[in-house]
């Protein structure tokens, strides 16, 4: 009987020891796929994030964001110049004057008296805004865009940087060869007068032989290519830069910039 009821007390005793180490149980992502998946988590609570395939960096004079649009927002910095964007393709729209007459009414309290309304004539101009690679008075130029809020990349190791380009024809006129593109990396850069301090991962130089004047080119840059690079707890997700241009030029003019996770399909 002593033996029974010590069994029955040992079953309680391992029932309340059980109960409170469930309640103890440490909660978090435990999907190992997720930006934060936690290997200490044991209790899923449903706080997992996931990177989308494709981030909108700038396209058509708007920034994009990265997961939420207050806290992942993309900032455009020049670094030499105060000049980030150009606008091209006006469309111009004219809108001929109007003239509309009211006639008089006497038969309403109060009456309503005779009145001309002229609209004058407008023309309203409507474009396309690229951001602009210019450079300064000695011939210096980098243009970043940065996100406010470090993120992990991690999910685009193995993805592609890609961007529209096109020369600027005084670019042309004046040789201007190639440029140096970055991301997030293990080199500290003051990055100019305008510009904070950023890690920059090497450049990659694009020549400019493959860019004409009147047409955009796609340039698709595998991440894996930037060495020193970052792919943790990233700010910096674009930047051209480079010296020794010609100065106060407008260099490069640049479009539809964005990170994809995915391979590029031919």
């Amino acid at each position: 009987m002593k033996t029974f009821i010590n069994f029955i007390v040992l079953l309680i005793v391992t029932a309340i020891s059980f109960s409170s180490c469930k309640k103890n149980e440490k909660e978090g992502c435990t999907d190992p796929t997720a930006n934060n998946y936690s290997v200490l988590a044991e209790k899923d609570d449903g706080t997992c994030e996931y990177t989308d395939s494709t981030f909108t960096i700038w396209n058509n004079g708007s920034a994009g964001f990265w997961g939420n649009e207050l806290t992942g927002s993309f900032e455009v910095r020049s670094c030499f110049t105060d000049t980030t964007t150009i606008f091209l393709n006006p469309d111009s729209t004219f809108i001929a004057a109007d003239t509309t007459y009211i006639a008089a009414d006497t038969t309403v309290t109060p009456p309503i008296l005779a009145d001309t309304i002229i609209t004058p004539a407008d023309t309203i101009i409507k474009g396309d805004t690229y951001l602009l690679v210019n450079s300064d008075t000695l011939g210096n130029y980098e243009l970043i865009i940065r996100l406010l809020n470090k993120r992990n990349a991690a999910d685009f190791v193995n993805g592609y940087l890609i961007f529209d380009a096109k020369m600027h024809p005084n670019a042309v006129l004046n040789n201007f060869g190639s440029f140096g593109v970055f991301i997030h990396g293990k080199h500290l850069n003051n990055g100019g007068k305008n510009c904070s301090t950023f890690l920059q991962s090497d450049p990659i130089n694009i020549f400019t032989n493959t860019l004409d004047t009147t047409s955009f080119t796609e340039i698709a840059i595998p991440l894996a290519d930037f060495t020193n690079r970052h792919m943790q707890n990233i700010d910096l997700v674009f930047g051209v830069k480079g010296t020794n241009a010609t100065p106060n030029t407008p260099l490069v003019i640049i479009n539809n910039i964005r990170w994809v996770s995915q391979k590029v399909e031919e």
